[in-house]
């Protein structure tokens, strides 16, 4: 099949072409790299965001929108639709691969996702898949406040063996529109590694969707990163079509939303946890990073394994 960098380059050279009509601005660095700002100095809106979701997808999954209800107020929700999940989830969206050498001065770590991540190969969520991209050309995005500079993109075309050129960077902050869209359609993102650890491997999911609420936005990049999560974790839903045996697809149902009954910290707000991780979301310790609801359709005995409701009222409480 047509590599996930190479899908998502057909992306982003659309981009490229109508950066003013999307409200993105393209930046080339001296060392050749391209660095697209669409939500850092620049506004972006509803359709960069979708754009740049579905890069970082590598192509492999479509987003859409919609409306969701949060006792009477009307919030957009944000949809995603994914084919071949394990490269699209594992190998492309997921953003795990930390660049630890550009820790900033604040000691946030940028981490990178997209399908760059197929061809670096340095993240174990990466690596769980069998995937491998060979392509020319790299597509990588970053959540920040910052557009990242030529330091930055050498280092990941040296750990990919390519040229600064060879490298695209799409960048946005959680608190601008992009940023938000794009933490938010991460519902399957967040489910596909708490199935695969449960035994429900990310070979046995055929595709899937995800939605989840987007939060009103804030310019303020800590809030915005706990509203985002917190929409995410706990307004989220996720599908999916399996193909596995029912006992399998059952147990793993069992265990697998964020719930009382697997998560110590079931309830807490995002906020402390955030503060109490240092800011650094993988450091968040005993908390389940799933979303409150899941479908199972196992296409193999035609059965439907449901489990978990969204907590409507985790959504009201980090507005308040």
């Amino acid at each position: 099949m047509l590599s996930v960098n190479a899908r998502a380059m057909r992306i982003v050279r659309r981009i490229i072409d109508e950066a003013e009509a999307l409200g993105v601005e393209v930046h080339r660095l001296p060392n050749g790299a391209t660095v697209i700002d669409m939500g850092v100095a620049r506004q972006g809106g509803w359709e960069a965001a979708r754009l740049f979701c579905q890069a970082t997808l590598g192509g492999l999954g479509r987003l859409e929108y919609g409306f969701f209800d949060l006792d009477g107020i009307e919030l957009p929700e944000v949809r995603v639709f994914i084919d071949d999940p394990a490269v699209a989830l594992l190998s492309s969206q997921l953003s795990g691969w930390p660049l630890n050498e550009m820790k900033n001065e604040a000691g946030v770590v940028p981490l990178v996702s997209g399908p760059v991540r197929a061809v670096a190969q340095r993240d174990r969520f990466s690596q769980a898949v069998a995937y491998r991209d060979d392509s020319p050309e790299l597509v990588a995005g970053l959540q920040d406040t910052r557009l990242p500079d030529e330091r930055l993109t050498e280092l990941i075309a040296k750990e990919c063996g390519r040229t600064a050129a060879d490298v695209y960077v799409l960048v946005a902050s959680t608190a601008s529109l992009v940023g938000a869209i794009n933490v938010v359609s991460r519902t399957m993102e967040t489910a596909i590694w708490r199935l695969h650890s449960l035994g429900l491997g990310a070979d046995r999911i055929i595709s899937a969707w995800g939605k989840a609420p987007l939060p009103p936005l804030t310019n303020d990049e800590y809030e915005a990163m706990v509203r985002t999560n917190t929409y995410t974790y706990y307004g989220g839903t996720v599908g999916f079509f399996v193909d596995e045996d029912d006992a399998v697809v059952r147990a793993a149902m069992r265990d697998f939303p964020l719930a009382p009954h697997t998560c110590p910290h079931y309830g807490v707000p995002f906020r402390k946890l955030l503060e109490d991780a240092g800011g650094d979301i993988f450091n968040v310790k005993g908390f389940v990073h799933c979303v409150t609801k899941g479908i199972a359709n196992n296409v193999r005995s035609g059965k439907v394994h449901a489990t978990g409701a969204v907590d409507k009222r985790m959504l009201r409480s980090c507005l308040d």
